[in-house]
C-alpha cells in the first residue's frame, strides 16, 4: 500500500514541476507552454507554481488591501482569484510575467513561485482559503480602527 502511495505523490507532484517555456510564434505572438515548441527559439523559465506550505510574514513596500502576483498559467492563482470574486473581496491582480510592475513587486516580496498575496502588510506564499480568510478579517479590522 505505501508503495502505491508513494507513486501517487511523485506523480501528481511531476506537473508542478515541469518547466514552462515562453517563445514567439511566427505571427510574433508570445506562446507559453509546459514544453518548447519544435525549432522554435525559446526560453525556460524559472517561475513555477508555489508548492509548499502556505507561508505567511510582514512585508514592507506592500500596497494597501488585497493584491495577487500571478501569472497565466498558475492553477493556484486561478483557484485564489475565483475565491476572492466568490467571496467579495476586492483584489489587484499583476502578472509576473506580463508587467513590469509585477515583476518587479514579485522580486522585492521575496517571490520564487506564484501566487504571492498581499493583504495589507501581510504577505502569503501560495494560498490557502482559511488562512487567508483570517488575514483579510484583520485588515479589515485594523483598518476600522483608524
Amino acid at each position: 500500500m505505501k508503495p502505491t502511495l508513494i507513486l501517487l505523490a511523485l506523480l501528481l507532484a511531476w506537473p508542478a514541476s515541469a518547466g514552462v517555456y515562453k517563445w514567439t510564434d511566427a505571427q510574433g505572438r508570445v506562446q507559453y507552454s509546459d514544453s518548447p515548441p519544435p525549432a522554435a527559439k525559446t526560453t525556460q523559465l524559472r517561475l513555477q507554481t508555489y508548492t509548499g506550505p502556505v507561508e505567511v510574514s510582514r512585508a514592507v513596500g506592500t500596497d494597501s488591501g488585497v493584491t495577487i502576483y500571478t501569472t497565466e498559467w498558475c492553477g493556484v492563482c486561478q483557484r485564489a482569484k475565483a475565491f476572492f470574486k466568490q467571496n467579495g473581496v476586492p483584489f489587484r491582480e499583476w502578472d509576473v510575467e506580463k508587467t513590469e510592475y509585477g515583476a518587479i513587486k514579485f522580486k522585492q516580496l521575496g517571490g520564487s513561485g506564484v501566487p504571492v498575496i498581499t493583504v495589507g502588510a501581510e504577505k502569503m506564499m501560495g494560498f490557502d482559503a482559511g488562512r487567508f480568510m483570517v488575514l483579510w478579517q484583520q485588515s479589515k479590522e485594523s483598518g476600522s480602527k483608524h
